[in-house]
């Protein structure tokens, strides 16, 4: 019997150095890599001001996430004009975009950011066909989710934001990930 409680022993202590002597932590780990599926959300909203100006607001949402360093990026096409955000120049650069950071907030089980654009078209008096609004989901490794589902468009100085209201990407629950 004491054999018995000795192996025991030291598997119960691999089990918790294994998971950094935090068992709540082990718990949901297993947990979310086994029942829950990761989930991307975007939701944008476009609310008028005055003139050409136009605030957007992206929030971007990693639901069941597993790992801990999470970055969203979102590219706005060069036809717009960001007046109160700084160009990230820490990211891929593709043409005819402006790369934007969000800042990527862990709270409990997802990972979260709200930002506020305020936007301006380049040339108010001439449309723009409507362009993608990219956003870009990574860890550190590798690019998780790319998302082009809503799109900006001007026409006779009126800027609007076609899409739905909240866009969704499951992907199943894989370590490294």
């Amino acid at each position: 019997m004491k054999k018995f409680w000795a192996i025991f022993g030291w598997i119960c202590l691999g089990i918790f150095l294994q998971f950094k002597f935090n068992v709540l932590y082990g718990i949901v780990f297993l947990e979310n890599l086994n029942f829950h599926d990761r989930t991307y959300f975007v939701k944008m909203n476009l609310k008028e001001t005055d003139a050409a100006l136009r605030v957007l607001e992206v929030e971007t949402v990693v639901h069941h996430s597993l790992g801990k360093d999470y970055f969203a990026n979102v590219y706005i096409p060069k036809d717009y004009k960001v007046l109160n955000k700084e160009p990230y120049l820490g990211t891929e650069s593709i043409p005819g975009y402006v790369a934007y950071s969000m800042s990527m907030k862990r709270k409990y089980r997802d990972v979260k950011a709200k930002n506020d654009f305020i936007i301006q078209p380049v040339d108010p008096k001439s449309g723009v066909e409507p362009k993608p609004i990219l956003v870009f989901f990574e860890n550190l490794k590798q690019r998780l989710h790319k998302d082009e589902t809503f799109r900006l468009a001007t026409t006779e100085g009126n800027t609007r934001l076609e899409g739905p209201e909240m866009a969704e990407a499951k992907y199943p629950q894989q370590l490294g990930m």
